[in-house]
């Protein structure tokens, strides 16, 4: 389960500057970066190559990179933005089914599709991985190719095949590291188990590099079915991974996998402390599966069910939602996903799902409210927001995913019962009644950031868009480098229903949030007095350019000022 409160890792921004001499002028041009891990167990020494795209298509390349031995790597991109392609080639790993050190063979590559980068910024925590590998290549062989839309796409799908939310962030567990699944969510153990399904798999085949078999199961994604064909051709063996010749079975990608997984499990060389039953969903889930992944052209979701809106933090240019269905107060399957546009508006399908939703942001670029300066999402960092019901098929628009919504949501899973309709209703409108606005998820938030929009702004719009500035502003107060982490820590505050820097009786570590150093703890008042201080700091500012005033603010401030931080 998605769990609240996790660090965020630094991101770095470097500023484009000029200069020059004789007249002239030199513009430095903008460093934007990707960086993450490839992952068959860590990759060392492989060269990891970046391609912009054209029409759907790879593009030129913008960078490359060469892995250190845990498998990280860093590319410079300049200030290109937009889709990314990565490929990795080269390199050794140690096989997770012997215990081999193998060298990825010239034939075979992984590759990962990012739906989106903004320009000049710091894109991390990237996995290139098998299943990365296989939804790049379905995607590419979809209507349109590499758009963002079907990279959004094809990696919601293939996470939804694995019981992984996010493939491209979700980092594998390892499981040849003993303990490794002390800790680790339920995503990095599916993650870890199915890579090192893969392995067992080839190993079961006489595979000698089981590289070999990413390429066909590549391959086979490619359709949209897991059924050892390509279309209508079966998928040839030969070559692959010093195989001598055959086909690809048909149930390779589903029951082979699930009993490869089963044996691995119960393997000496699983490591992790995992047993059986942690994995006995995604192995029944495989064995059980027709080979169609989830709604991306291989498969029959369903209906015409939709959903769009607007992610807001200050505006956002970059970054995914994806939508999970709740089931029994839980998150539960991925419906849709698609990247969001530059105004931080999205549009994704629902197929014929009735009930709760959860939808999650990560990955944005956004410009900070207090600071002005466009800043990307951290890792660890993420906006939700719970739709307490959608009707089967139904168009569903207008829904707002911000630092409030997140709150809620927060709230909402931590309610007994979990994230029930009415439990989410409840938490949308207690946080909503605490910062005076009417609706949460219907009322578009003022951008204080842009001239004049004050102007036919209803109240509750301005305490949206001025809360949103507040927290913007504290995060400058307290030397955050990166806002979106303080979003982490009041989405852990909320949860509890008591604004007071606490989870339960436990203080908020703020240590590694945003950049900041040591073991500083959450103030008990920073989402009461904290706030109405930085709102009272923000309104006076230049940065607030909307024309509205302290004295239109003043309601809401001093209702924060004199608040207990009860969520009601």
């Amino acid at each position: 389960m998605w769990m609240l409160g996790v660090v965020g890792s630094a991101v770095f921004l470097f500023a484009c500057g000029g200069g020059g001499g004789g007249g002239g002028t030199t513009t430095t041009p903008a460093a934007g970066t990707v960086s993450g891990t490839v992952v068959k167990g860590p990759v060392s020494g492989a060269t990891v190559q970046a391609f912009g795209m054209s029409g759907g298509a790879k593009g030129a390349q913008l960078g490359a990179g060469t892995t250190d031995s845990n498998g990280n790597f860093t590319i410079p991109i300049g200030d290109y933005a937009g889709p990314v392609m990565l490929q990795a080639g080269g390199g050794t790993f140690t096989d997770e089914a012997t215990g081999n050190p193998m060298t990825m063979q010239a034939a075979d590559v992984m590759t990962a599709a990012i739906p989106a980068v903004a320009a000049g910024g710091a894109t991390s925590g990237i996995q290139v991985t098998p299943m990365t590998a296989m939804a790049q290549a379905r995607a590419q062989n979809m209507t349109g190719g590499m758009t963002a839309a079907n990279i959004a796409t094809a990696n919601s799908a293939m996470g939804a095949y694995f019981s992984v939310s996010d493939v491209l962030h979700v980092a594998p567990m390892n499981p040849l590291v003993a303990g490794s699944g002390n800790g680790a969510t339920q995503d990095q153990k599916n993650y870890g188990m199915a890579i090192a399904a893969m392995s067992q798999y080839a190993r079961t085949l006489g595979m000698t590099a089981s590289s070999g078999i990413v390429t066909a199961m590549r391959t086979d994604a490619s359709d949209g079915v897991m059924n050892g064909m390509m279309g209508s051709t079966p998928i040839s063996m030969t070559g692959m991974g010093g195989m001598m010749g055959g086909t690809m079975q048909a149930t390779a990608g589903t029951t082979g996998l699930a009993t490869a997984m089963r044996d691995f499990v119960g393997s000496a060389m699983n490591r992790s402390g995992v047993a059986l039953a942690d994995m006995q969903s995604l192995v029944d889930r495989l064995a059980g599966s027709n080979g169609q992944l989830p709604g991306a052209g291989g498969g029959t979701t369903g209906g015409s069910g939709t959903m769009s809106g607007t992610a807001f933090m200050g505006t956002m240019s970059a970054g995914t939602v994806t939508a999970f269905a709740i089931d029994g107060g839980t998150l539960g399957a991925q419906l849709g996903s698609a990247p969001v546009d530059s105004s931080g508006n999205f549009s994704l399908p629902l197929g014929s799902f009735a009930g709760p939703v959860m939808l999650r942001m990560t990955g944005g670029a956004f410009v900070d409210e207090a600071t002005g300066a466009t800043m990307t999402m951290l890792s660890g960092d993420e906006l939700t927001a719970g739709v307490p019901s959608v009707a089967a098929g139904a168009t569903t628009s207008g829904v707002q995913i911000t630092p409030l919504t997140s709150m809620a949501q927060a709230r909402a899973q931590a309610m007994s019962g979990g994230m029930t309709a009415a439990n989410l209703a409840a938490a949308n409108a207690a946080v909503a009644s605490f910062f005076m606005v009417d609706d949460l998820l219907t009322t578009p938030p003022m951008d204080p950031a842009k001239s004049g929009s004050g102007t036919g702004a209803d109240q509750s719009r301005r305490n949206y868009g001025m809360t949103i500035g507040a927290m913007s502003q504290y995060a400058k107060t307290i030397g955050m480098t990166d806002s979106s982490s303080l979003v982490t820590v009041m989405m852990s505050d909320a949860s509890d229903g008591v604004m007071n820097g606490m989870m339960g009786s436990t203080p908020i570590a703020m240590g590694g949030m945003g950049g900041m150093m040591g073991g500083t703890m959450m103030q008990p008042n920073a989402g009461t007095v904290g706030l109405a201080t930085a709102m009272t700091t923000f309104v006076g500012s230049s940065a607030n350019r909307s024309g509205v005033t302290i004295s239109d603010m003043q309601a809401l401030i001093d209702r924060l000022s004199t608040s207990s931080g009860t969520l009601q």
